[in-house]
């Protein structure tokens, strides 16, 4: 099967699951053509998806010769349904008046790569997050009748609503993350329950292989994410303020760039834990592996942002547990999917700090639970969030998808057959 995969901007260095999908998809024997509305910009590209970088085609610069000659194209051979489409698209429902721009912005895009699109012969359209990238495959499949499916993450569920219902209603299949992502589908926009498939990120266990964890002297807390507000960084610095004053010995380090950092490094140090925080910025996979060796716990206090953005289940949650270390997080949208309290980490309430403090309390005291506790996330993650079982689950929807509409042209040409004799006897 070729199946063209679109993506707002791939690869990157925070969305290291859909490359890992591309490639794990390709080994299996799929020819999978990417295409990214945006370019990463530089520096941004890990080193192991240089050469997805360099198979991938990207929609944005458009020459404007290029997109009017492509659209001129295309309403000369699809003059109606050019005109529907656009129609359709822009009078869908969209959260913000300015939505309707993007999406006018995404119609151009996606009649420009028709070309494109029918020369490789694609026989299915699959887009990540259900904003840009899945507004682009939906027009294109519009035009050529080719079936398109997206997986839905995060914020594309909860904050946006860029063509939502459209898009569940027009695909033939949605997938999404969590259980929880898949309720809110199911609740909120109508979908049918049995167009929305659960398919977990996928881990490669053999680059996650833990090791022995250094005997620290002092332990040390690890923690990996972008700096804004649903990954609750706030909590966990004012957590480490409370041990501190208790007198606990610890370190913690934070991974990860983003729009809060100097505010959180302001609260750092107002709480007086400059000499135990250390904010280590943007990393590379290979580096962040390096810091899951050397921590002794992991944590990241979830919460829902003020705009509703929020995470599904954080992929660092399953690294870390692949690397065998206890997690802290929360009761909140799909860890406890991942994460069983009691036995792989500890969940604590989103609003409670006192349950933030008393779980790291409780994890830095005693390095055996710790041990089993590291010892069960792996198996949880090899359990459900190996590459192999995702991929595997992938595969059986694609050829779900594909037999499915095998079927429907099949059905078709027998009415249009149909049509045909009952004409042919008329006439006699």
């Amino acid at each position: 099967m070729r199946i063209a995969y679109f993506i707002n901007c791939f690869p990157n260095v925070i969305e290291t699951m859909i490359y890992r999908e591309v490639e794990a998809l390709r080994q299996v024997g799929y020819q999978i053509v990417t295409f990214s509305i945006r370019r990463p910009p530089d520096g941004l590209v890990p080193g192991d998806a240089l050469s997805v970088a360099a198979r991938t085609t990207y929609l944005l610069p458009i020459p404007i010769s290029r997109m009017l000659l492509r659209h001129l194209g295309a309403l000369v051979r699809f003059p109606l349904r050019y005109w529907r489409v656009l129609f359709e698209v822009m009078t869908g429902i969209h959260g913000r008046s300015r939505d309707r721009l993007r999406t006018l912005c995404h119609f151009v895009e996606a009649v420009t790569i028709l070309p494109e699109i029918e020369r490789m012969s694609i026989d299915h359209l699959h887009a990540h997050w259900a904003v840009g990238a899945t507004t682009v495959a939906m027009v294109v499949s519009r035009f050529l009748d080719i079936p398109f499916s997206f997986t839905a993450h995060a914020y594309d569920i909860w904050r946006e609503q860029l063509l939502l219902p459209e898009k569940l209603r027009a695909a033939a299949l949605t997938m999404t993350c969590t259980d929880c992502n898949r309720q809110r589908l199911i609740d909120a926009y109508g979908a049918e329950p049995a167009k929305v498939r659960v398919v977990y990120h996928g881990l490669d266990l053999n680059r996650f292989q833990p090791r022995a964890h250094p005997a620290n002297a002092i332990p040390r807390i690890l923690s990996v994410g972008r700096l804004v507000e649903q990954k609750g960084y706030d909590r966990l610095l004012r957590a480490c303020a409370a041990l501190a004053a208790e007198g606990l010995e610890f370190e913690c380090c934070i991974v990860g760039e983003g729009p809060l950092r100097a505010e959180l490094e302001s609260l750092t140090a107002a709480l007086g834990l400059t000499e135990r925080v250390r904010f280590l910025g943007k990393l590379f996979q290979d580096k962040v592996i390096e810091e899951y060796e050397r921590a002794d716990l992991f944590a990241l206090y979830c919460i829902p942002a003020r705009d509703d953005d929020r995470d599904g289940i954080p992929n660092t949650l399953i690294e870390a547990m692949a690397m065998e270390l206890p997690v802290v997080s929360t009761h909140f949208s799909g860890i406890p999917e991942l994460v069983v309290d009691g036995e792989a980490g500890l969940l604590v309430d989103t609003h409670d700090d006192n349950e933030a403090v008393a779980a790291l309390r409780a994890l830095l005291g005693d390095p055996q639970r710790r041990h089993r506790m590291g010892q069960a996330g792996r198996r949880k993650v090899r359990e459900s969030f190996a590459i192999e079982t995702t991929t595997t689950l992938l595969d059986q929807i694609f050829q779900e998808i594909t037999a499915r509409d095998i079927k429907r042209e099949v059905s078709v040409d027998r009415d249009r057959l149909t049509c045909a004799e009952s004409s042919v006897l008329e006439t006699h």
